[in-house]
């Protein structure tokens, strides 16, 4: 086919109205498969103008498609309204509309457009396979923005529509216990009770069932649904002949999220002469403390949130990682695909899924000898790797905030408080039931929850008061800042765990904070971490085995308060030295274990590894100039990572700040990235590769020290900068004044002083560029050189006046010789 040739008359066509519908989606088609988007969407536009027809909504709503799939969501948008004005019932468009904008972070909009089709389209009806595709993004969309009733109902009239749909009803039993309606499995419609049990997520059925039988069977249910057979083995199964053991953990909860609060000291604690610690992360930017410092106790952070789980499990076996240490499981984003390829010759679970996950290529679970007694291992398709104490590792620099009153809490100053910050799909009805049996017996006593939801809420007062118990006796605390919450902990006398699914982390958060907890263990992993917990801080007679020995306990301490002040003050004198808080030494006992699976070659001699240059003590600069200081006082304190274009002039005087921050330096000069950067990327910044903008993602800051004006194309940088961006980025950049009255002077007698500088920008410039790339100005300062004669002042002034501009405005743009900014991009 003459491409060229065709397209124009395609066009010609299209121009005169003449061109039939058929021929306009085949011809935009072929100009797609060509790489033609923009014109296909020009071919599309020039249509829609000139040609009247009853289908005009089909190719509005084709042009939406193709506007979508090259980025331009504003005009997708448009022409996705333009396609239901002219065909109110076309489902298909509403739909699509509706996920635009919710991929343009408008969740309202988008549930509007969903709802619409519900309350617009008279013939729903007759489009059940629509009708349902409406239901689940509704319920799916409620759900993450947390309108929990909303979503089930949704939910429960898209399976009462359709009940063969697994992954609804995985959501729908989850749902049911989240707001705690019970019983949580409950027939409707053509959808069974059976059904119910056996599409239950593995994590829903960690808090459903006692059985570890059932409990695995939901996990291998998950295995055999989502993740598939890699069709190679990536790593060697004999090792790697290092002297230092290459750790990489796995996750997407590297943030403000229960993994990390367990888990941010390890990374700090490792000991560098026996490991080499590595993060392969597609977390979220949230920027809190916990995640700068996080990612900052890490050699490497390597972000995989754009590569496939093929090209993660090869990014993993390049860096010949030795034990890849999965902290994720099979929680929600779990990519368990990037097990499968088997990218480390050792690969183990922990933490992040207390059960068996059953993933292929998964060697260890990290356990201990009470979480895990050998009759739970045929449930397991891990084996354990057996800690000495406990399998939990705990942060010991967490703070805790003042101790408030009861009174700010809404809490009796007089009453017994029993507390239980367990999340709610935690609670069974079982456990509630004997929750209400204990405050019956214990006198002037109350139960302190927490509900993110106030229809939670209302079902657990309903519970109540359907067992005799007064509503008001049920008392919710609401969410506040980590040290405040550790020290909410303190107005309670004891916190009662949950089961089959303990508190983990809470528990944690319970013993640190000095709260004793009573806690029923029972057959599986998660039914004893707090057992675990317990018996490792030395508090073992908290730990029951039944139901009724719970309770009676329960009741026996709520009516004896020197019994409880003695628990109190055993956990307080206990504390920092038991093997649970004790950091260092569960490091320790936890580099050992993984010694004794490290995989390495026979005969081989181990190779020594170079020294990392972030480890090394980072003393500050003898000396900065102007700009150098003035750039630094604009970094916002706290950052992670930090990219240079252009070299690491900055990097000595940053990371003395900031030792465990990232700092990559860009430059085409080899040797410029210095002593002081933790790595570096020697090569021409317009001339990154797209694994070099996947090491470049997660950076926190840009910094352009005089290097922004000589980027040939800076538009083209800062988009491309833009959209790989994993989160909100900043940028820190000192720009030569292309309006200085010198730089303009020499100019004019024909000189060119720095011609590295392929651009001139002026404030105004500068700002545009930076508006252009969605980056808003949060601070612009002057460095002020010599001052220029009268003559040039009345000159700049005469000229101005010329031109019609402000004369004192062009002195004041003609006087800095630099401008310092400060911009955020969200």
């Amino acid at each position: 086919m003459n491409v060229p040739a065709h397209t124009d008359a395609l066009f010609r066509q299209a121009e005169r109205g003449v061109l039939p519908l058929g021929e306009l989606f085949q011809g935009a088609q072929t100009l797609v498969e060509l790489g033609m988007q923009q014109e296909a969407i020009r071919l599309y536009a020039t249509w829609i103008e000139h040609t009247a027809s009853p289908a005009a909504y089909a190719a509005c709503f084709n042009l939406a498609v193709a506007r979508g799939n090259v980025g331009d969501d504003a005009g997708a948008a448009g022409d996705y309204l333009k396609a239901i004005e002219l065909a109110p019932g076309f489902v298909e468009a509403r739909l699509n509309l509706g996920t635009l904008y919710e991929r343009m972070n408008r969740p309202d909009d988008a549930l509007a457009a969903w709802q619409g089709i519900l309350a617009d389209i008279p013939d729903l009806a007759a489009k059940p396979a629509l009708h349902v595709q409406a239901l689940n993004n509704l319920g799916r969309l409620c759900e993450i923005r947390k309108r929990l009733p909303e979503a089930l109902d949704y939910l429960t009239r898209s399976l009462e529509l359709d009940p063969d749909q697994p992954k609804v009803i995985t959501h729908w039993v989850h749902l049911r216990q989240k707001l705690c309606v019970w019983p949580v499995y409950e027939a409707f419609g053509a959808v069974t009770v059976a059904e119910l049990r056996r599409h239950t997520s593995a994590l829903a059925m960690l808090g459903a069932s006692p059985d570890p039988a059932e409990q695995l069977a939901a996990s291998l249910n998950f295995v055999e649904r989502k993740v598939h057979a890699a069709p190679e083995q990536l790593a060697p199964p004999e090792g790697y002949a290092h002297r230092r053991i290459r750790i990489g953990y796995l996750s997407s909860d590297l943030c403000s999220h229960a993994v990390s609060i367990l888990t941010a000291e390890l990374y700090e604690l490792h000991d560098r002469a026996r490991v080499e610690v590595y993060a392969f992360s597609w977390s979220r930017e949230d920027n809190s403390p916990l995640r700068a410092r996080v990612v900052g106790a890490m050699d490497h952070y390597i972000r995989i949130d754009r590569m496939t789980d093929e090209e993660a499990a090869r990014c993993i076996r390049s860096h010949e990682i030795d034990i890849l240490v999965d902290l994720h499981g099979l929680t929600l984003g779990a990519r368990a695909d990037i097990l499968g390829w088997r990218p480390a010759p050792v690969q183990l679970t922990w933490l992040g899924f207390p059960g068996p996950t059953a993933v292929p290529g998964i060697d260890y679970v990290v356990a201990d000898d009470f979480v895990l007694p050998p009759a739970l291992e045929p449930h397991f398709t891990e084996r354990p790797l057996r800690m000495p104490h406990t399998f939990q590792i705990n942060d010991r620099r967490r703070a805790i905030g003042p101790t408030p009153t009861r009174a700010a809490n809404g809490l009796p100053e007089g009453a017994f408080v029993f507390c239980s910050f367990n999340s709610n799909f935690k609670v069974t009805p079982e456990v509630f039931d004997s929750w209400m049996r204990i405050l019956t017996q214990v006198p002037d006593s109350v139960l302190w929850m927490v509900a993110d939801s106030d229809a939670t809420r209302a079902n657990l007062v309903r519970e109540a008061e359907a067992r005799g118990v007064a509503g008001s006796r049920l008392l919710f605390a609401g969410r506040v800042a980590p040290a405040d919450y550790l020290a909410r902990f303190r107005l309670a006398d004891l916190f009662l765990d949950t089961n089959p699914f303990n508190g983990g982390t809470t528990a944690s958060d319970a013993l640190w904070a000095g709260l004793p907890v009573l806690t029923w263990a029972g057959q599986t992993f998660c039914s004893r971490m707090a057992g675990s917990l317990l018996r490792a801080v030395g508090l073992p007679e908290l730990v029951t085995h039944a139901l009724e020995d719970y309770e009676a306990l329960a009741i026996a301490l709520g009516n004896d308060r020197p019994r409880m002040d003695a628990l109190r003050a055993r956990l307080a004198a206990n504390r920092d030295a038991s093997p649970l808080f004790d950091t260092p030494r569960f490091v320790r006992d936890y580099e050992d274990l993984l010694a004794t699976v490290v995989r390495r070659p026979a005969g081989v001699d181990p190779v020594d590894e170079p020294t990392i240059a972030r480890l090394q003590e980072v003393p500050a600069p003898a000396q900065l100039t102007l700009q150098q200081e003035s750039m630094l006082s604009l970094l916002r304190p706290g950052m992670h990572s930090i990219v240079e274009v252009g070299g690491a002039t900055l990097a000595q005087a940053w990371r003395a700040r900031a030792p465990n921050s990232h700092y990559i330096a860009i430059s085409a000069a080899g040797g410029a990235a210095g002593d002081w950067s933790t790595a570096a990327i020697e090569r021409d910044a317009e001339q990154l590769t797209d694994a070099d903008w996947q090491q470049l993602a997660a950076a926190q800051c840009w910094l352009f020290p005089e290097t922004l004006e000589r980027l040939r194309d800076p538009w083209a940088f800062l988009a491309r900068l833009r959209r790989q961006a994993l989160g909100p980025v900043e940028l820190v950049a000192c720009v030569n004044n292309g309006q200085h009255w010198l730089l303009q002077t020499l100019l004019a007698a024909g000189n060119m002083p720095d011609r590295r500088n392929l651009h001139l920008f002026t404030r105004a410039a500068l700002a545009a560029l930076l508006a252009e790339h969605g980056f808003t100005l949060i601070a612009m300062t002057t460095v002020n050189a010599q001052q220029p004669p009268p003559a040039v002042l009345d000159a700049i002034r005469a000229l101005a006046a010329a031109s019609g501009a402000d004369p004192e405005l062009a002195v004041q743009d003609a006087l800095p010789y630099q401008y310092l900014v400060r911009a955020i991009a969200a």
